[in-house]
């Protein structure tokens, strides 16, 4: 119905405006995120002494390593994801698989409700 409307408006999916880029998408909300920043301030402190120099910059250090970290793992999914999404999306067997095993685990999660024992 609303799209129904739009088009009689003269409006198209086309003249919509296109969204950033999603990596700076990603980025920003990361960097937005008060969960991040809550992360780094309560789990590098335990890792920060004193007694090693400069309190801010080696916390400035472990978060920059974090960061670094966390970016080349998702690098590597972001290159795997693409070929491995074609070849499996190519492959019938793969799919024929997926669905008999994820219907396994259903059957087991089910069975494993009917016949537990209740508290």
């Amino acid at each position: 119905m609303i799209l129904d409307a739009k088009e009689d408006a003269g409006i198209s999916f086309a003249d919509l405006p296109r969204g950033r880029n999603p990596f700076w998408q990603g980025v920003t909300t990361e960097v937005l995120n008060p969960k991040t920043a809550l992360f780094f301030l309560s789990f590098i402190p335990q890792f920060v002494n004193r007694g090693h120099g400069h309190v801010f910059l080696q916390f400035v250090l472990l978060g920059t390593l974090s960061v670094t970290l966390n970016t080349s793992a998702d690098i590597v999914v972001i290159l795997l994801a693409g070929p491995l999404g074609q070849r499996i999306r190519a492959s019938a067997r793969f799919r024929r698989r997926q669905r008999a095993l994820t219907g396994a685990v259903m059957i087991g999660l089910g069975s494993y409700l009917v016949f537990g024992e209740s508290k």
